[in-house]
């Protein structure tokens, strides 16, 4: 009977190590593929509306779902094999990622979207689901409570940014040139000023009205002149 065992534990463990002919459910690898899909489908919505990057989320998020479906594809053919396993991480030695990630909020999505990748592929399914499910909870709760805790400014992580170069010799004020251009935004909040002998310039986070941009363009183009530049600047290319 030991003997049997034995014979058994090596075939299992030899099959572990130099098998490289797997088995694979294509039910279960089907079912994951899916929900790897849905799953990173639901963290992107999360990123896009309660990330904090400064950077264009769309554009960001758009390699969620390619990440977790390949995740869970190269998780359901390495799990059987060693052998397989081995050679994975010698292919990925020699891949060098050379794009630069700029914010840990970034890092922290992408870890997200792979652990679902990664669960998907070893067949936890449930795990995978619940654990995304409380996680995207959390974030758009915590992005719901400190949004509303801000009245006057609400705080945008797709702010757009404004700025304007003020010469000393203008005829108008910067406060007058504000209230002016304050009109046609939702809010408009100054994020940084520098001064130097002949000059001043004003940098603002805003957020403007779909049915105000053309006014609005109107009036910083009227406004501009020699002594008075204004610059506008979009992260997610809202005026494309």
């Amino acid at each position: 009977m030991e003997q049997t065992l034995d014979t058994i534990g090596r075939k299992d463990l030899e099959n572990f190590f130099l098998n490289s002919n797997i088995d694979i459910n294509f039910t279960n690898f089907f079912i994951g593929i899916l929900l790897s899909l849905i799953l990173a489908y639901a963290v992107k919505y999360t990123y896009i509306k309660a990330g904090r990057a400064l950077n264009d989320k769309n554009h960001f998020s758009d390699t969620f779902i390619p990440l977790a479906i390949i995740t869970t594809l190269v998780i359901t053919v390495v799990k059987f094999s060693l052998a397989l396993s081995l050679g994975l991480v010698g292919a990925l030695s020699i891949v060098r990622f050379r794009a630069a990630i700029k914010e840990p909020e970034e890092l922290v999505y992408l870890f997200l979207v792979i652990s679902i990748g990664l669960a998907n592929g070893a067949n936890q399914f449930l795990l995978s689901i619940i654990a995304t499910l409380i996680i995207v909870t959390f974030l758009l709760l915590r992005n719901f409570y400190q949004s509303s805790k801000k009245n006057s400014f609400q705080y945008s992580a797709d702010a757009n940014v404004l700025n304007m170069t003020l010469l000393d010799n203008s005829k108008k004020e910067a406060t007058e040139i504000i209230s002016s251009l304050k009109e046609e935004f939702k809010y408009l909040k100054l994020k940084s000023a520098s001064f130097e002998k002949d000059k001043s310039n004003y940098v603002f986070w805003y957020e403007i009205e779909e049915n105000k941009i053309d006014s609005f363009l109107k009036k910083a183009k009227s406004m501009s002149n020699d002594n008075l530049n204004i610059t506008i600047y979009s992260k997610s290319g809202a005026f494309e």
